[in-house]
């Protein structure tokens, strides 16, 4: 089938190169006329040949690598019980993977030899899955997990492409948690591989900043057995989705117990000072419009929202708060359907991404309703906390919205 493929394939390319090299017979009209028109149908007809011709490559490529990588998980199952689900997938990923590492003429023999070690670091968490605590700590020794899931995303980003806007937010943030004050980044989240993408885009130009931000994460990402390794790499707040909380029933009580924990921890973090979080208050990974099939950010849970402001409110540090927006949904999309069972398919391609940090939200823009008597300091106790909960979460998604838009119309290619 695959060999057949191939033969239709490289027969339209062989096609479509004699039809490049035919002669093109002038059309009659204005002198201008004359001359645009063979160059228009020469520039269509080459992209034709070009793509046909990686579509040659990309299908020789994949039946190479899938043969090689399906090798590679047969011995592993001899000494792994892997659960079948995940054989499979893992088989689409890292084929998906390699595919795009030699299509795109990346370090073939580096690539491998990173995917090998991941490929370990699965087996080995799906014999002893890692358990994460309320707040996860980076595992940094004796093996470097955060080191693994960059070096792996970075195969897949075309940095030379790639964009980071206000960089300048960068700098003053830096200089805030130096201070002690805290730090917080409402973004939108496209990809499971997020935090990864964001420190390859930002570590080579501020290193230590990603490294030590600390991502608000839901459960899928630890205790899917193919995303553990990347996630005990990244500093986690480690939280049970209010999707996910009631499923199955009899763990309820424990995930309730869980969340209090992390409230509780993430409290203790603003307190402390000098930290730096990533929440994205959509609670998922934003999706295609139907109508048009463009990604758009999803809208904001105003409650996470309002819950990061009176968290901050409670400290005695200072907090800061950043709207962010990330383009990563090219490099390792989401599902189509939302909220669908743990152990996803996935796919890569090699693919420029973009950062764009916004400047500081004023939250004196915006009065503040009183919890209780005079709580936060200098609330409006006529104003309606509901309405102003809502304006300002509307206020930090349009911004992420509008900056979002931008990035995506620079860096789409098709």
């Amino acid at each position: 089938m695959q060999a057949r493929m191939l033969g239709c394939a490289a027969a339209a390319f062989l096609a479509t190169a004699a039809a490049v090299h035919a002669p093109i017979r002038p059309v009659r009209g204005p002198a201008v006329s004359r001359a645009a028109a063979p160059a228009m149908v020469f520039d269509q007809l080459k992209k034709m040949v070009d793509d046909s011709a990686k579509g040659v490559k990309e299908a020789a490529a994949a039946a190479v690598v899938e043969k090689k990588v399906a090798e590679k998980l047969a011995k592993a199952q001899e000494k792994y019980n892997i659960p079948e689900k995940y054989t499979n997938l893992m088989t689409s990923f890292f084929t998906s993977y390699m595919t795009e590492i030699y299509i795109n003429d990346r370090d073939m023999d580096k690539y491998e030899s990173i995917l090998t070690v991941l490929m370990k670091k699965v087996l080995e968490t799906a014999k002893e899955p890692h358990v994460f605590e309320p707040f996860h700590e980076a595992i940094r020794e004796p093996f470097d997990y955060y080191k693994m899931g960059c070096d792996f995303a970075e195969g897949m980003v075309d940095l030379e492409s790639s964009v980071i806007e206000g960089a300048e937010q960068i700098e003053k943030m830096r200089k805030q948690i130096a201070a002690g004050d805290n730090v917080v980044l409402f973004a939108n989240h496209q990809s499971e591989a997020d935090p990864q993408i964001y420190s390859v885009l930002l570590d080579p130009k501020v290193p230590g900043f990603a490294e030590s931000t600390i991502f608000v994460a839901g459960d899928r990402v630890t205790t899917d057995l193919l995303a553990m390794p990347f996630s005990m790499g990244r500093n986690l707040l480690c939280i049970f989705s209010k999707k996910h909380v009631d499923n199955p029933p009899e763990l309820k009580s424990a995930k309730q117990k869980h969340n209090r924990m992390v409230m509780k921890t993430m409290q203790k973090m603003f307190a402390t000072g000098g930290k730096c979080i990533w929440v994205a208050p959509s609670g998922g990974r934003d999706r295609p419009n139907p109508e048009n099939g463009k990604y758009q950010v999803a809208p904001f849970d105003s409650k996470s929202v309002e819950m990061f402001r009176l968290m901050a409110a409670k400290a005695d540090k200072v907090t800061h708060f950043y709207p962010l927006s990330m383009f990563t949904y090219r490099i390792c999309p989401p599902p189509q359907a939302v909220g669908g069972e743990i152990g996803e398919t996935r796919t890569v391609k090699y693919y420029p991404a973009a950062l764009h940090f916004g400047d500081e939200v004023d939250l004196s823009a915006f009065a503040e309703g009183c919890v209780a008597d005079n709580f936060p300091e200098g609330c409006d106790a006529s104003a309606s906390r509901d309405t102003l909960r809502e304006a300002l979460s509307a206020h930090i998604h349009g911004i992420v919205f509008d900056n979002y838009q931008a990035l995506a119309s620079r860096i789409e290619k098709d």
